[in-house]
């Protein structure tokens, strides 16, 4: 069931529509119900839940009156995949879709992302990356906090960045420290609702800005990185 202080804390979240997408994957045997929040975002909340087997997900819910709005139609309406959209409703619903069908191809791909798990409208169900203590759920932290071995890190994230622009034939689009959890070591990249095809025109301009955010992190972290090799690298080239 949908936890009722949720509803009350996070009004500006559930409206109606998404309290219906919600029951529709709670009778689908998605989850059983939502547990508590873990992330709160300008443009989506996360919240984790439990299925009927007792294992923990994690629940995006991409709120209707997104205050990014007008950034997400900008964004979408780059990617030819999706024809043109102009009714805020349908905006919010193809940004959740965009980030459901990326994720997927992502995953398949072999990429260390969340496990895609279902959508219903503009809630996406997927892997929760935390803690596995039942009575205190807690998402592992992002990358932005810091690592360990910064030079073993960069190379996982970077052959995550090789596969999902070489197998995936996908770029990320808003890469960065923040997207990227550090999962005991282990990278996981999240936040793929600005991804877009290689052979899209804008592809390479965001594939540059995602490197350039990368590369920039880690050489504070001490690596000695040039930004034009490490394209070359993920380019294959």
């Amino acid at each position: 069931m949908i936890n009722q202080e949720i509803l009350k804390s996070y009004n500006n979240v559930f409206d109606k529509f998404t309290i219906r997408s919600i029951w529709e994957m709670i009778t689908q045997r998605k989850f059983e119900g939502l547990e508590s929040p873990i992330k709160i975002g300008k443009e989506s909340n996360v919240f984790s839940a439990l299925t009927k087997s007792n294992e923990r997900i994690a629940i995006k819910i991409y709120r209707i009156n997104a205050s990014d709005f007008f950034q997400m139609s900008k964004y979408l309406a780059m990617d030819k995949r999706f024809p043109p959209i102009k009714r805020r409703m349908q905006v919010v619903l193809t940004w959740a879709k965009r980030e459901f069908i990326n994720l997927k191809k992502v995953y398949e791909c072999g990429v260390s992302v969340p496990r895609p798990i279902g959508i219903k409208n503009n809630v996406v169900a997927m892997e929760f990356v935390g803690s596995e203590f039942p009575e205190h759920p807690q998402a592992f932290p992002l990358l932005k906090g810091g690592c360990d071995n910064p030079e073993e890190m960069y190379s996982k994230v970077l052959e995550n960045i090789k596969k999902i622009y070489q197998k995936a034939g996908l770029v990320h689009g808003d890469l960065s420290e923040f997207n990227i959890i550090n999962k005991d070591g282990e990278p996981v990249i999240i936040d793929f609702s600005h991804g877009i095809a290689t052979n899209n025109p804008s592809a390479e301009e965001l594939l540059v800005r995602d490197m350039e955010k990368i590369v920039k992190f880690f050489k504070k972290k001490g690596l000695d990185l040039e930004l034009d090799k490490e394209l070359k690298k993920v380019r294959g080239k």
